[in-house]
C-alpha cells in the first residue's frame, strides 16, 4: 500500500481521484490534507498531525488544526451561494437532480468508498459496504423530498382572510459529523440540508475526514455549485467557530453528550439559532420471559458488537427476566468468545479494531473500573491479538454481568464492544430501571407476546423502540433522542424540515373596515 501520497491504492482500486481535490503539496510522508472551501483546497497551518489508520496500523494522512479563518471563508462562500448564488435560486427539481445523481455516483464508486471507510475506521469490509449502501439510500430518499417541500393552506379562519404557510430553507447549515459512521451519518445530515435548499459547511471528525471529502467531490461532479458545500478539517476550535458563527443559521451535531451540552450552551452566543443534537446513548434492552432466546442471542450479539460496539444505539445494557438472565448471559458470552477478530479486509472478519489507541485505552479503563466495582466478566474484557494484526487496537468482545444499576458498566456509555446483562423480577421494575437512565435515545424489547411488547414500548421514554430487533435505521423514519441523548429528529420528513423555516402568509380577501372610523 502506498502511504507516501495519493492515489491511495487499496486492493488494486484507485481512490485518489476522489481525494486529490483536498491534497496540499507537501514533502515526503503521508499526504497533507487541506479544507475544501468552495471546491479548492486550503492549506492547513504547519505540517499537520499524522493520523494512523486503525485498519493498517500505518500512517494514512496528515491534517492540520485549522484556524477560524478557514471557517470564516467557508461560511462566507455558503452565505454567498445561498443569498445570490445558483443553489440559493435552485428549484426543487434542480436540487432533486443533484442529489439523485450523487446517489448514482456513490453507488458507482461503492467499492472505493467502502475501502475508504475501512481505512479510516477499521470496521470490517462487510460493514463498510453496508454504510455505503445506507448513504446511497439516504441521498435517493431526500432527492424525492426535495421536490415536496410544502406548507399548508388554511381557508376557514375568517371570511375576510385566506392564509397559507411556506417552508423556506433556513440558510447556512453547519454539520458536525462523528467518526463512528463517517459516511452513514453524513448521509443523515447532508442530503436533507441540501434537499431543503440550504447551503452547508461540513466539519467531519479529524479522525475520519476522507469520506466527507470524497462525497462532497462527488456532489460537485453531480452539478452542485462548489460554494454551496465546503468541508472544514480541524479539531474542536474549528467546530466551536462554526457553531458560534453569526452567519450560520442552523447546526446539526452528532457526538458525545459533553460536546452536545457545550454546543447547546454556545450556539446562541452570537445570534439565536436552532440546534439538532444527537448525543450519547445507553440503550436498554428488555428481554421478557416470553422471548425466543435463540433469536435474542443472535440479535443481541449483533446489537452489542456491530461496528466494535461504537454505536450510539448499541445494545449495551440488557435487562432480562430473572428466569432467563443467567442462560442469556452464558449464551451471549459463548457467542462473543467465538467471534472472528482480524484483518478488516477479510470477508471472514466479524470484528475489527477500535478507532484509535486512545479510544481503546478509555474503553479498557472503564472495563477495569467495572471489575473493581464488582461486575463479573463473562467473556472478553482484555486486549485481543489476532494473527498478523500488528499494533492495531483490538479489544475482545466483552460480556459483563451485574445487578448494580449504579455501576459504570450499567450507567455509562462505554462506546466499545461491551454489553452488560442484568436481571429483573417484574416488567414494572424493568421499565422503571430503564427509564431512570440519563439517556433516552433508543430501546429494544424482545418478546413473543405482542400485547406485552406494545405495552412496554409505550412506557419506555426513548426516541426509538425496536420490537424483536435493534439498531436498524431507515431514511423514511425519524431518529432522535430525549434527555441527555439530545433533541430534534434526523431522517424522515422531520429531518428535512429541521433545515427549513416556517413562514405564515395572510391574504385579505375583502376591503378592511377602517378601525378608526366611527
Amino acid at each position: 500500500m502506498n502511504t507516501t501520497g495519493f492515489p491511495l491504492d487499496v486492493a488494486g482500486r484507485d481512490l485518489g481521484d476522489l481525494l486529490d481535490r483536498a491534497k496540499v503539496p507537501a514533502g515526503d510522508g503521508p499526504p497533507l490534507l487541506g479544507s475544501l472551501v468552495g471546491g479548492s483546497a486550503v492549506a492547513p497551518q504547519g505540517e499537520g498531525t499524522v493520523r494512523i489508520s486503525p485498519a493498517t496500523g500505518q500512517p494514512l494522512f496528515r491534517a492540520g488544526d485549522e484556524s477560524t479563518s478557514v471557517v470564516e471563508a467557508a461560511v462566507a462562500r455558503a452565505r454567498s451561494s445561498f443569498d445570490t448564488g445558483r443553489w440559493g435560486r435552485a428549484s426543487g427539481r434542480d436540487r432533486a437532480r443533484v442529489l439523485a445523481r450523487t446517489a448514482q455516483l456513490i453507488e458507482a464508486r461503492a467499492d472505493d468508498l467502502a475501502e475508504l471507510v475501512v481505512l479510516e475506521t477499521g470496521k470490517p469490509i462487510r460493514e463498510a459496504r453496508g454504510e455505503v449502501a445506507a448513504a446511497v439510500n439516504a441521498f435517493e430518499y431526500f432527492s424525492g423530498l426535495a421536490r415536496d417541500v410544502n406548507g399548508r393552506t388554511v381557508r376557514d379562519i375568517d371570511a375576510s382572510v385566506f392564509a397559507f404557510t411556506v417552508r423556506e430553507p433556513a440558510g447556512v447549515a453547519g454539520l458536525i459529523i462523528p467518526w463512528n459512521f463517517p459516511l452513514g451519518i453524513l448521509g443523515q445530515k447532508l442530503p436533507p440540508a441540501l434537499a431543503a435548499g440550504c447551503t452547508v459547511v461540513v466539519k467531519p471528525s479529524p479522525l475520519t475526514p476522507l469520506t466527507a471529502l470524497a462525497v462532497v467531490s462527488l456532489l460537485y461532479e453531480a452539478g452542485l455549485e462548489p460554494d454551496a458545500v465546503s468541508v472544514v478539517l480541524g479539531e474542536g476550535p474549528a467546530g466551536a467557530a462554526l457553531v458560534a458563527h453569526r452567519e450560520v443559521d442552523v447546526v446539526s451535531f452528532t457526538g458525545s453528550t459533553a460536546t452536545g451540552r457545550h454546543i447547546a450552551a454556545h450556539a446562541g452566543s452570537q445570534r439565536l439559532k436552532r440546534v439538532a443534537l444527537e448525543a450519547g446513548g445507553k440503550t436498554p434492552v428488555l428481554v421478557t420471559a416470553n422471548a425466543d432466546l435463540d433469536e435474542v442471542v443472535a440479535g443481541l450479539t449483533f446489537a452489542a458488537f456491530f461496528n466494535q460496539g461504537q454505536v450510539c444505539v448499541a445494545g449495551s445494557r440488557i435487562l432480562a427476566d430473572t428466569s432467563v438472565a443467567d442462560e442469556l448471559g452464558e449464551r451471549l458470552a459463548a457467542r462473543a468468545a467465538g467471534l472472528v477478530l482480524g484483518d478488516p479486509w477479510s470477508e471472514a472478519t466479524q470484528m475489527g479494531p477500535l478507532i484509535s489507541q486512545q479510544h481503546f485505552d478509555g474503553v479498557s479503563a472503564a472495563i477495569e473500573t467495572s471489575r473493581q466495582e464488582g461486575v463479573r466478566v463473562l467473556a472478553g474484557g482484555a486486549p485481543s491479538a489476532p494473527e498478523a494484526t500488528g499494533a492495531r487496537p483490538f479489544l475482545a468482545p466483552t460480556v459483563l454481568a451485574t445487578d448494580d444499576d449504579g455501576s459504570t458498566a450499567a450507567r455509562e456509555e462505554l462506546f466499545g464492544p461491551v454489553t452488560v446483562v442484568q436481571s429483573f423480577t417484574s416488567l414494572d421494575e424493568a421499565v422503571t430501571r430503564a427509564n431512570a437512565s440519563a439517556y433516552g435515545l433508543a430501546a429494544s424489547v424482545w418478546s413473543n407476546d405482542l400485547r406485552e411488547a406494545l405495552d412496554l414500548t409505550l412506557r419506555l421514554r426513548t426516541g426509538t423502540v425496536w420490537i424483536n430487533g435493534s439498531t436498524d435505521a431507515f431514511p423514511e423514519l425519524p431518529l432522535g433522542g430525549r434527555r441527555d441523548s439530545g433533541y430534534q429528529a434526523e431522517f424522515g420528513r422531520e429531518g428535512m424540515e429541521f433545515f427549513t423555516e416556517n413562514k405564515t402568509v395572510q391574504v385579505g380577501r375583502t376591503r378592511r373596515k377602517d378601525w378608526y372610523t366611527a
